[in-house]
């Protein structure tokens, strides 16, 4: 047989070897959440340039369940070599280990901060019957009949739940909490006017602010939001200890190679910095926030004591 007719039939096989080590060697991002999430969405932008940047494959591994502590959990117990990362989010890393005792993790001690990516804003609105249009003004309305005013929330524990409960303890008012099963329905109350107050997603809230029917009184970031340039921040508003948004980043599990985590921190820094990339996260109703792997760890630790003095100040228990 010719060494040509030889190459030519050993061709498929090289390939098919080669194609194989390829999967072997993929880089997996755990999703704790199901398709369609945020989280979800950010990782499949990831997987679809990290692997031109990375040279290996990227593959998205959906676990959902447990308010995202199935998947967080799939991280922690994973091989620490490089080619495991993993979603985090406010509610995985700085909320439910301190709702939840038997979580399974220790977001500090057991997950490797590799990189903070994107974050949602959540906006403060009012509704029309309650009359005010400040922040100052709500603070007032609450402190002169402690408890009347009420709040809705898209679930005990979740992000919203716990917006409202740092503004509680941030601005020294009491509110009482409605909870309902998903932001949808928190919306549909405020229009309703069977509630006062609500904190949820700009994209969500944002048509009914434009047609009047909810009074915009402040925004949760550090920065005003692009689509609402009039709307100051908390802290422009006179809560000036204040900020929560509902952010994303990636971890590994504890123990990664240096080497490793940095190549992925790297170019996932290249990757926020592209417009064009942002472009892509904002429409999915987000914005980047990029951090490296040291200020994200600095980031994290913050948050976890932040919420952990809300949780255990109002007392708040998990469904």
């Amino acid at each position: 047989m010719s060494l040509q007719r030889r190459a030519l039939l050993a061709a498929p096989l090289i390939l098919g070897a080669a194609h194989a080590n390829a999967q072997e060697g993929a880089l997996r991002i755990v999703v704790p959440a199901p398709p369609g999430a945020f989280n979800d969405g950010l990782a499949r932008l990831l997987a679809d340039r990290l692997p031109v940047l990375l040279g290996q494959p990227v593959v998205v591994d959906n676990r959902a369940g447990a308010g995202g502590m199935i998947g967080t959990r799939e991280v922690v117990q994973a091989r620490p070599d490089g080619r495991t990362i993993g979603i985090a989010n406010t509610a995985t890393m700085a909320i439910n280990p301190h709702l939840f005792p038997a979580a399974g993790y220790d977001p500090l001690r057991d997950l490797t901060p590799i990189a903070g990516c994107a974050e949602i804003m959540i906006v403060l609105v009012a509704s029309p019957r309650l009359r005010v249009t400040t922040v100052a003004e709500l603070v007032a309305a609450a402190r002169a009949r402690p408890g009347a005013l009420n709040y809705a929330s898209a679930g005990i524990g979740g992000s919203t739940h716990l917006a409202f409960e740092l503004l509680k303890l941030r601005a020294g008012i009491d509110l009482t909490h409605v909870p309902y099963r998903g932001a949808a329905p928190v919306a549909t109350a405020l229009l309703a006017r069977e509630i006062d107050v609500a904190f949820e997603g700009v994209p969500l809230l944002l048509p009914h602010i434009e047609a009047g029917t909810m009074t915009p009184l402040a925004v949760s970031g550090a920065a005003r939001h692009p689509s609402l340039p009039n709307v100051p921040t908390m802290r422009e508003a006179g809560i000036t200890d204040y900020e929560m948004t509902i952010w994303f980043g990636l971890v590994a599990p504890n123990g990664v190679p240096d080497a490793a985590r940095g190549r992925i921190e790297a170019e996932t820094l290249r990757l926020l910095a592209d417009p064009a990339f942002a472009g892509r996260i904002a429409q999915q109703g987000a914005t980047v926030r990029a951090r490296d792997g040291a200020s994200f760890g600095a980031f994290l630790r913050a948050e976890h004591a932040k919420f952990g003095e809300v949780v255990r100040t109002a007392n708040i228990r998990a469904e």
